[in-house]
């Protein structure tokens, strides 16, 4: 397989942003938490020439001529919309909830305050103060 030319690659990585963040819109994220998302395909992409394909014929149905990157927001999910359930799509989508909630910037936005088991569980920390459910019976 050949490598793609770095320039595809930008392009590349700015139309998979873009697609992560129609996906997962967080106005308060920056950039560089959806781009982890184009960075991580393209690096797929240079390994596994079945993925390079679908990522540049991706890519390619996105852009449709004009920079996908671009567009307003509605049009850019409308074109997602016409291209939910291709493998593409789905390489997108599972890539991008992974690396855009897996990154610090997202807990803090949406007041996750990480992994608990190196801080003793979640218990004595605040989230043990459940007060709109009735206590459960003893023995249920």
């Amino acid at each position: 397989m050949s490598t793609p030319e770095p320039a595809t690659l930008g392009g590349a990585i700015a139309t998979i942003a873009a697609a992560a963040r129609t996906m997962y819109p967080h106005d308060a994220l920056p950039d560089d938490v959806y781009a982890r998302v184009g960075e991580r395909l393209t690096e797929t992409a240079r390994e596994d020439s079945g993925a390079a394909r679908t990522i540049g014929d991706g890519v390619s149905a996105l852009n449709g001529g004009r920079p996908f990157a671009g567009l307003p927001a509605d049009e850019r999910l409308e074109a997602l919309k016409g291209i939910e359930g291709s493998a593409f799509f789905e390489l997108v989508r599972s890539t991008a909830v992974v690396e855009v909630y897996s990154d610090e910037r997202t807990w803090q936005l949406v007041g996750y305050e990480g992994p608990s088991f190196d801080k003793g569980g979640y218990i004595n920390r605040g989230f043990d103060d459940l007060d709109w459910l009735p206590d459960p019976e003893a023995g249920s």
